[in-house]
């Protein structure tokens, strides 16, 4: 019973992030943000009845549904970076080239294990799968709080609930996973009443971070981020310009 009220409470902070989203109609400013909401929102809706009256179907039902709410995890770190960077097109452009590339090598590993285990989910696998791709989703939010912090990037109220709130859920995630590598089954059962008491917390950050649209504010002139960014691509181009000059005069008879 207390598990069911756990997991009805936060269906209904899910539901009540999603509708201010439409009643505030800022639901396409963050459309990764809400999609995965909606997805994890019905994910929940289903898994909680197939539990109640299906119980052998469950640990099958929630591995296939995991892995696919991992991908879409990857969309709010997207988003994350998205909005953090808008107002940096240079940075911008350069993390929309670099994010694709990690997140395609850290898939591929789960690809190569899934081709090479024929019982690769559900099983222990499926737990590590959804370490290695936390982990990279953990580094790369770091990485960016790092930039932001380090340039003192201005951030609206709906920015640093999603960053918040998403960082924390990471935290957390990371930390079940571990701990259930090396301690077994036995930390499952304290888990399960862990992990959706942590999950309702990521909820009350979202909906107090994201209650009303409020976005960065505007910036006045060139960013040192930015002017940075021009800088190093300068430098780079300059450094391939010359190299292409020593190499034709080189190769000159």
């Amino acid at each position: 019973m207390v598990s069911s009220a756990i997991w009805l409470a936060g269906l209904i902070l899910e539901a009540a992030l999603i509708g201010r989203a439409i009643r505030g109609r800022f639901l396409g400013r963050y459309a990764l943000f809400y999609s995965y909401l909606a997805v994890v929102f019905l994910r929940g809706a289903t898994l909680l009845p197939i539990d109640r009256w299906w119980p052998q179907a469950y640990p099958r039902a929630y591995w296939y549904s995991q892995f696919f709410v991992l991908v879409l995890g990857c969309g709010v770190l997207w988003e994350i970076y998205r909005s953090a960077l808008s107002p940096y097109p240079g940075a911008a452009r350069m993390a929309q080239n670099v994010l694709p590339f990690l997140f395609v090598i850290a898939f591929s590993r789960v690809f190569v294990k899934a081709w090479n285990g024929p019982n690769w989910l559900p099983g222990a696998t499926s737990l590590e799968t959804e370490r290695d791709l936390r982990v990279v989703q953990t580094a790369l939010l770091a990485g960016l709080v790092a930039l932001l912090i380090y340039y003192s990037v201005p951030l609206g109220r709906n920015l640093k609930g999603m960053i918040l709130g998403y960082g924390f859920f990471l935290g957390t995630s990371l930390v079940h996973l571990t701990l259930r590598s090396y301690l077994g089954v036995a930390f499952q059962n304290a888990w399960a009443y862990i992990q959706p008491l942590s999950y309702l917390a990521v909820l009350s950050v979202w909906l107090a971070g994201l209650w009303s649209y409020a976005p960065a504010p505007m910036l006045e002139g060139e960013s040192r981020l930015e002017a940075n960014y021009q800088a190093l691509l300068s430098g780079t181009r300059r450094q391939l310009i010359a190299a292409r000059t020593s190499l034709a005069r080189t190769m000159r008879p």
